[in-house]
């Protein structure tokens, strides 16, 4: 498809040439035409993925726009070079253009070309998580799309801001803006929106725990995706509704469609779709005690996951390969755009007849010329040389996280396997609070694997992952206990991260295993926040409602969990005190090296 339109578009190109260039009459019709068939040309060679090509076209249509002072072709070639980098990953270079391209659909009044860029920006700001900035465009968008009545930009809008607001973690506004887009597709008929509208509203209410609205949602997506016959829609929603029937303990009907969903998965060879489910179904199986069916189909997870850390990879190099001969060819021009004006000068030099003296003068500026720019392109070259070694071992550590991550995920499996036989109670509870300890380090080396600083760790991010598999836990239990947490999004050091989350896992195990013995319920939080007037100061604090803590004749001082405790709180050099308040509160106080 997009050779076939490149094909036609370089016919058209042709034609123009051939026909109308040089007729008097047909010049402004014809310029116009030579601005929008070069952006076209340069939109079809971006998607087909050639990395210098695009810009080329695009400079083209922008330097005749320039000279007939085009206004609508210098935002359509401002908008490709934008849409050009955001391919790239070059944020910064995309937002320049698309506020260029912005500036001048502003002069020109035009609503609608403004309304795309403002949401070209805004898609550019939520890649970089500033959700703010995100938000503001997304708005201004939803003005002009409302003020136009233009029901599908209006529909695209309203579910964006429900993304925005769902990272934010506000679920009630994210419910809104998405039942607001589910109105204006069903109004419009657009099936295509409306599926996807209801799988979110879906997995938000399943994320709630509200399971009965969830099976409404799902199921209506699921006839939608049906009717369209879009499989990976439908693939995503059948292991949806398995997810939600394993948390109602319908093991037997969380099996079939975790199965279903997978068979879709394979024939589309989404690894997605093999990824999530087969990990879902390896958990009920666990769940189950099918301990041989569990190993089996978590081996599955684990190469379909090392399958998109492979793809990731090469897209990568890919990327930095594209950037690098996108770069070259652009030197190259520079240098023979140089070397021309060089010629030029000697050549008008030689005509006027200068003495010898100034012959002489302008050849020795000449070579020391060439001398100073041989030098500056060999600097120029090491730079890249070193960023480029740079990149790849950047590649390489999140690499060596991802391998990590793996092979604790295959101790905890085997951990929980192991748990899952044991006869003795005490066995059994020394074997869950390992693979919980495992876990938090599993968690830690997943999320450096994902982030682009292998050193730090976001802290919000990390102890919601290590207090989600306590969740979990809980769920498979008869214990009606929540765990909330109010964590600042603030990047640890690693050395500093893991001692913080063995110390939250501890004591929100210790929690969990003696503070609601009798009681049909309870909660317990945690809160990561700065110390007050304190700089680099922070305060971690743990607490549930239960029956607090015992007399100091009763506590078991020599615990493994206590003794690891107070290990980790050296280790940060803190300090960790406990109170009844009632309930059990511990607080821990300690600094981050400057």
């Amino acid at each position: 498809m997009i050779d076939s339109s490149i094909l036609l578009s370089s016919e058209v190109l042709s034609l123009l040439n051939g026909q109308y260039k040089g007729q008097t009459f047909a010049n402004k019709w014809y310029e116009r035409a030579l601005v929008k068939t070069y952006y076209y040309l340069g939109f079809f060679q971006m998607h087909k993925g050639e990395p210098s090509l695009p810009m080329e076209y695009f400079n083209k249509s922008l330097d005749i726009s320039n000279r007939i002072n085009y206004l609508y072709g210098q935002s359509l070639a401002f908008g490709g070079m934008g849409t050009f980098y955001m391919h790239r990953g070059d944020n910064a270079k995309a937002l320049e253009y698309y506020f260029k391209a912005l500036k001048i659909d502003e002069l020109r009044h035009n609503d609608e070309g403004i309304l795309v860029r403002l949401s070209n920006i805004s898609n550019i700001y939520m890649n970089r998580n500033d959700y703010t900035k995100a938000e503001d465009f997304l708005l201004r968008a939803m003005k002009l799309a409302e003020g136009s009545n233009d029901k599908k930009h209006m529909s695209i809008l309203l579910g964006n801001l429900g993304v925005i607001y769902y990272q934010r973690q506000d679920k009630a506004k994210a419910i809104e803006y998405y039942q607001k887009a589910l109105a204006i597709d069903s109004e419009i008929d657009n099936k295509t929106g409306m599926s996807i509208q209801l799988n979110n509203l879906g997995s938000l209410y399943k994320d709630n725990k509200d399971y009965e609205k969830a099976y409404g949602y799902f199921n209506e997506a699921l006839s939608l995706a049906r009717e369209q016959s879009d499989r990976n829609m439908e693939g995503s929603l059948l292991g949806n509704l398995g997810v939600l029937f394993k948390h109602e303990k319908k093991y037997a009907k969380a099996e079939e469609y975790l199965l279903k969903a997978l068979e879709i998965g394979y024939e589309l060879q989404a690894l997605d779709i093999v990824s999530e489910f087969e990990k879902e179904l390896s958990d009920l199986y666990t769940i189950e005690s099918k301990d041989k069916q569990a190993l089996e189909h978590y081996k599955k997870y684990t190469a379909a996951k090392d399958s998109i850390a492979n793809e990731q990879v090469t897209e990568k190099t890919v990327r930095a390969e594209m950037n690098y001969e996108f770069e070259k060819k652009e030197a190259a021009a520079r240098a023979e755009h140089e070397r021309e004006i060089i010629a030029l000068e000697a050549e008008s030099k030689i005509q006027k007849q200068l003495d010898v003296f100034l012959v002489v003068a302008i050849i020795l500026i000449l070579v020391t010329l060439f001398f100073v720019k041989r030098a500056y392109d060999n600097k120029k070259r090491i730079a890249t040389f070193l960023e480029s070694e740079t990149q790849r071992k950047e590649v390489l550590l999140q690499e060596v996280h991802h391998r990590i991550n793996n092979n604790l995920q295959i101790i905890s499996s085997l951990l929980s396997l192991q748990a899952n036989s044991a006869k003795d109670e005490r066995l059994f509870e020394y074997l869950q609070q390992s693979q919980n300890r495992i876990q938090s380090l599993s968690s830690l080396h997943e999320l450096l694997y994902q982030t682009d600083s292998p050193l730090e760790i976001n802290m919000h991010d990390y102890l919601d992952r290590v207090l989600s598999f306590h969740r979990d836990v809980l769920s498979t239990k008869d214990m009606h206990v929540t765990i909330n947490n109010n964590i600042d999004a603030v990047s640890f050091p690693t050395k500093a991260a893991v001692p913080i989350a063995l110390i939250v896992n501890e004591l929100v195990t210790n929690s969990i295993k003696y503070a609601f013995n009798g009681l049909e319920s309870g909660s317990i939080t945690v809160s990561l926040y700065p110390e007050k007037e304190k700089p680099n100061s922070w305060l971690l604090h743990v607490s549930d409602n239960g029956k607090g803590l015992p007399d100091e004749s009763n506590m078991r001082k020599n615990s493994l969990g206590l003794r690891l405790v107070n290990i980790m709180t050296r280790q940060v050099n803190g300090m960790l005190t406990s109170a009844n308040v009632p309930g059990a509160s511990f607080t821990l106080s300690f600094s981050l090296a400057s």
